[in-house]
């Protein structure tokens, strides 16, 4: 049983951190973040606001509450890409996504203002990564969650991953609604 949460949990697996920089790989990682936005929004196309409501698991994050949480964490992330830039190993900011998503602006099913931000923030955050040097992705930050240290570039792949992560979720939540004969898309 608790095999079978794991797969749901982690659908493509966890996030397993590559230290090694290679820079066509962090080329790629921009790429999927670049794409996201767009990935995002043709994902939820077509939904209504009883679809927002459904979860892919029992005790998961429904659609509405993943694309909220895409907003937060992907803000985090572009901060901190920032701090990194700017700062010697900055300590950044910590946050429980579990408490973030008991917040009322995470609880409402009309998505778009999160999806617009998270549009005009990858735009934003994918010019910047586009611009730095390939010396920038070996900074670092602090992560005292995890008490290490983070690479620029572990953090870029990371949140490339986080986006394939959450974007199976809303592909199975999307399946559970198909399957319980909710929708006949």
């Amino acid at each position: 049983m608790e095999n079978e949460i794991e797969k749901l949990k982690f659908p493509i697996g966890k996030y397993k951190a590559i230290l090694e920089f290679n820079f066509s790989r962090t080329v790629e990682d921009i790429k999927t973040l670049e794409s996201f936005a767009g990935k995002l929004r043709e994902s939820v196309k077509g939904l209504d606001k009883t679809d927002f409501k459904k979860s892919y698991r029992d005790g998961g994050m429904n659609i509405a509450q993943i694309i909220h949480h895409y907003c937060d964490t992907h803000t985090y992330a572009f901060l901190r890409t920032k701090h990194t830039l700017l700062e010697d190993n900055p300590s950044v900011k910590m946050y429980e996504v579990s408490d973030f998503i008991t917040t009322p602006d995470s609880n409402v099913l009309d998505v778009k203002d999160s999806l617009n931000v998270i549009e005009g923030m990858h735009a934003k955050w994918v010019s910047l990564l586009k611009t730095i040097s390939e010396k920038d992705f070996t900074r670092t930050y602090y992560h005292s969650f995890r008490d290490k240290n983070i690479i620029l570039h572990e953090h870029v792949g990371m949140y490339a991953w986080h986006t394939k992560h959450h974007l199976v979720h809303i592909d199975m939540a999307k399946e559970n609604i198909k399957a319980k004969g909710k929708r006949s898309k």
